[in-house]
């Protein structure tokens, strides 16, 4: 039987397409020439996952086949949430091969404009953002059996979001960016992987007018003193890495298909109990993440002047299951700020560098998740999960055991400060209780420094100066270390002295 060209028609998620986008592409496999068996596995795999009428046209294109995709009634479900796009093609060729991969090949990213119009808001969202990129290019290859890439590569010459939106217009663009993906199954249907993304420069720019703000509510109106703000940043090199372990990518499809089939809400209603199951497994998963990100030569002009940092970081992570957790990491170095930003007696104390992080852990993410799935009700119009209900569930986060909290040593400098701290809690019961450990180098030039500011100024700090230093401990370099505690019956004390109850 001969391969027709096939048309479907009913829209999708968004999220679909740019799956679809990101791309990678595999070696030593043989492609296939383009045949009804292949033209019915990727008919399944759109009705499946956009619906049975997906705005999706196939066509034979040895190797393999082109498909393009409606852009404006692929994200038609949205317009009832106050976001539509201009008729645009996304165009790929997916090329099936013998050891049962997938190739999807991109080169293609037309100009793409959405317009947002939400009112039913405090503060309502009405205009245009658009997307544009020039040099895009790449492929990835689809491993069906973990429902997942194998790898992933492409780039950008140059890509550039412009957004229009109530009294703000701001500008985002990225230019030579790259990414590299790769992945594997770990045996238990879970997906490891990893990706990176590389920009030799980023810039960014920012404009608002409180008083073109059209769709502000009059009781919303900006006060006479608002005045229009602008800034703008641009950056030198940024490096980003994610990595994903233990991700089980068959529920969350499975998940997403039921949505795709049960798209209302009366619908997902009428098969509640399946829902609530597919619910239950798609985050039932023990995964990890963690993503870390560098930027060098950061310079942002704003209307005090130029702040300068010559390299940050920002790291983040997270696990789910009975012993979840999450962390956050900030760093810079090199840090100035404008002269006119700080008052001249308080410049030395502005930092020019600091490190800084968290991360708590003992979240019973999965008695929440089941306390959550036990608590929908998708009868009605009313909140899916009634405000008592949210209560239990974040109840049920903390774990037995409590959560701990762990501050990661941490360090903040400036020509005239020198302090580290490092501390440990645990929240439990409704009370914390831990230590937190201060450092302090060149407090005696912290102190005369401070009395330096002024009569008025050291009236007032040179009882808490002198109380500080009476209770610290010197270290063997000269340096003064406080360690606070709070214990269970919630006194709290430093090196050893009870100073009172703990506001925790």
């Amino acid at each position: 039987m001969p391969i027709r060209r096939t048309r479907f028609a009913r829209p999708a998620a968004l999220a679909s397409c740019v799956a679809l986008a990101a791309l990678s592409a595999g070696a030593f496999a043989k492609d296939l020439p383009p045949s009804p068996d292949s033209a019915a596995k990727l008919q399944a795999f759109f009705a499946t996952y956009l619906g049975k009428s997906a705005p999706a046209t196939i066509s034979p294109a040895d190797p393999g086949f082109a498909v393009a995709f409606d852009l404006a009634a692929l994200t038609e479900p949205f317009r009832t949430a106050g976001l539509t796009f201009d008729p645009a093609t996304l165009k790929y060729r997916v090329v099936e091969q013998d050891d049962g991969l997938w190739r999807v090949e991109f080169a293609n990213f037309p100009t793409m404009v959405a317009h947002l119009h939400m009112d039913e808001r405090e503060q309502p969202i009405d205009g245009t953002e658009t997307f544009s990129a020039d040099g895009a290019k790449g492929q990835a290859l689809i491993d069906p059996a973990i429902g997942f890439w194998r790898n992933v590569n492409g780039e950008i010459q140059n890509f550039k979001v412009e957004a229009k939106l109530s009294g703000v217009d701001e500008a985002f663009q990225f230019s030579g960016l790259k990414i590299d993906g790769t992945s594997q199954a770990t045996g238990d249907g879970g997906v490891t992987a990893t990706m990176t993304q590389t920009a030799p420069n980023a810039a960014f720019r920012f404009d608002a007018d409180p008083g073109a703000n059209k769709t502000a509510k009059p009781g919303d109106a900006p006060s006479a003193d608002a005045q229009p703000y602008s800034a703008t940043v641009k950056t030198g090199q940024l490096v980003a890495n994610v990595k994903l372990d233990g991700l089980r990518t068959r529920p969350l499809l499975d998940l997403w298909a039921f949505f795709v089939a049960h798209p209302t809400r009366p619908e997902l209603a009428a098969n509640e109990a399946a829902f609530k199951s597919l619910v239950a497994a798609a985050l039932a998963s023990q995964a990890k993440a963690e993503e870390t990100a560098s930027v060098e030569k950061i310079a942002a002009q704003i209307p005090q002047g130029q702040i300068t940092i010559d390299s940050a970081k920002f790291g983040a992570s997270g696990a789910l299951g009975p012993t979840g957790a999450l962390g956050e990491h900030f760093e810079a170095s090199g840090l100035t700020l404008p002269a006119n930003l700080i008052p001249e007696p308080f410049k030395d104390f502005a930092p020019t560098e600091f490190a800084i992080g968290f991360r708590a852990s003992g979240l019973d993410v999965a008695s929440a998740v089941a306390e959550m799935i036990a608590d929908m009700h998708l009868a009605g119009d009313g909140p899916v999960v009634s405000p008592a209900d949210s209560a239990k569930i974040h109840a049920k986060l903390i774990g037995p055991d409590g959560i701990v909290v762990d501050i990661e040593p941490s360090h903040v400098a400036a020509p005239l400060l020198d302090l580290a701290f490092e501390g440990h809690f645990l929240y439990k019961g409704g009370k914390a209780t831990g230590k937190l450990t201060v450092h302090m180098r060149n407090f005696d030039k912290t102190q005369a420094a401070l009395k330096t500011l002024g009569p008025e100024v050291e009236r007032k700090i040179a009882p808490m100066l002198a109380m500080a230093k009476g209770l610290a401990k010197t270290d063997g370099d000269g340096s003064l270390t406080w360690v606070g505690e709070v214990g269970p019956d919630g006194v709290m004390k430093v090196n050893g002295l009870p100073l009172g109850k703990s506001p925790l």
